[in-house]
């Protein structure tokens, strides 16, 4: 459906406004922007088809029968409303726009996907499958190392595709990475990290990025079989893979909720980490995001008030 000039002029307008950033306390990430004009784009394709003669017409009222008839989930309809608020802000007043009338749906955080110790060492420990080429056997090593940083720092997905050559101090084994709205962290690497690493730099990287690093070394540190960069679905296909080939369904995330379980209970279950390091490590804005992993670490803390209280 062609949207008429009005909507489409509505929404190039705020596609600019996000660009821009406006007043923001912090950078909406390249993704971020583009769901919320989707989000917003799919709005207008609903109201024009139902009436509504151009942004300014949208009622609350229809507004949330369009969410209604979208059958969004409630982290999505969340997202929209704020995407709509910054859409229609500059056509009513403060405060009175309709994504302002209507209630943001409460979003319940599902259980915590489970990976245990044992689990994750045989996954990483796994041997590399036979490989015909040497260019598969170089994406075996870039697979390997990407799921030892994935595990081992604990790093979103979009911020392993991010992670550039300059950001990878191997003296002090950590890495520069740029998390959720441009906030830049550093973060340890373990040591199993640290060699998969130098071995995908030394040996498997220069056999599919055939050009030598800029002096910058700006260029990515994981890329394609083409030495193009890596995109998020790229990343998710192959860690989806690895996780298939030892017999678990998953993702990224999943190594991620992994990694802050694991440091939370700490090895065999005792002399975990403190809940602001794992924040840290993770770049969670708030504690009580990171608050979520310790119902999965209830029966390690357990055998420490066990062993500490004294009447345990």
């Amino acid at each position: 459906m062609t949207l008429a000039t009005r909507w489409q002029v509505s929404l190039t307008e705020f596609a600019d406004r996000l660009e821009r950033q406006g007043a923001r306390r912090r950078e909406l990430a390249p993704r971020t922007k583009e769901q919320y004009v989707a989000d917003c784009r799919r709005v207008a394709r609903w109201m024009s088809a139902h009436g509504v003669a151009d942004p300014s017409a949208i009622t609350a009222s229809a507004l949330q029968a369009c969410f209604l008839d979208l059958e969004w989930s409630a982290p999505t309809r969340r997202r929209a409303l704020v995407a709509v608020g910054d859409w229609l802000a500059p056509l009513f007043p403060p405060s009175r726009s309709p994504a302002d009338l209507i209630d943001s749906p409460k979003v319940i955080p599902g259980p915590v996907p489970r990976l245990s110790q044992a689990d994750a060492a045989a996954i990483l420990g796994a041997p590399a499958p036979p490989t015909a080429t040497p260019v598969a056997a170089a994406l075996a090593l870039r697979n390997h190392a990407m799921l030892e940083v994935l595990y081992g720092s604990g790093l979103r997905r979009q911020e392993v595709c991010d992670l550039v050559l300059a950001g990878v101090d191997f003296e002090h084994e950590t890495i520069r990475v740029i998390g959720k709205g441009g906030k830049a962290r550093t973060v340890p690497l373990t040591e199993p990290a640290v060699d998969a690493l130098r071995t995908w730099l030394a040996e498997g990287r220069s056999k599919v990025v055939t050009r030598p690093p800029t002096a910058a070394t700006r260029e990515p540190v994981f890329v394609t079989r083409s030495g193009a960069p890596m995109d998020g679905s790229a990343v998710y296909r192959v860690v989806s893979r690895e996780l298939r080939h030892a017999g678990r369904a998953g993702g990224p995330h999943l190594l991620r909720h992994a990694a802050a379980t694991h440091l939370l209970e700490g090895p065999d279950g005792e002399g975990g980490a403190h809940l602001r390091v794992v924040q840290e490590i993770l770049g969670h804005e708030s504690l009580a995001t990171t608050q979520r992993y310790t119902g999965v670490t209830t029966k390690a803390m357990q055998g420490v008030l066990r062993r500490g209280h004294p009447r345990g």
